[in-house]
């Protein structure tokens, strides 16, 4: 999984192992089972991330790892079209 600089600086270690499974899919139930952490510790996690990155849900959520994605591979192609020239 590429890690993305903005999630890794502004969330806490706990809230940034939530979020890298929450963008995985994984249910919450499955957060806590792998985090070996309650199910209300991961939905107080997922609410803090939310308040965080000021959306409201997954698909949000999901939204704006998408454009980041989109931003990392867009400046792979222009460092590898560099190197290129």
């Amino acid at each position: 999984m590429i890690e993305i600089a903005i999630a890794h600086d502004t969330l806490t270690p706990s809230e940034y192992n939530v979020y890298k499974l929450l963008v995985s899919g994984y249910a919450y139930k499955d957060i806590a089972s792998t985090l070996v952490i309650a199910p209300c510790t991961v939905t107080t996690h997922v609410m803090n991330i939310y308040q965080k990155f000021n959306v409201s849900s997954r698909g949000e959520l999901m939204a704006m790892r998408i454009k980041e994605l989109e931003g990392v591979i867009d400046k792979m192609r222009s460092n590898l079209s560099s190197t290129r020239t």
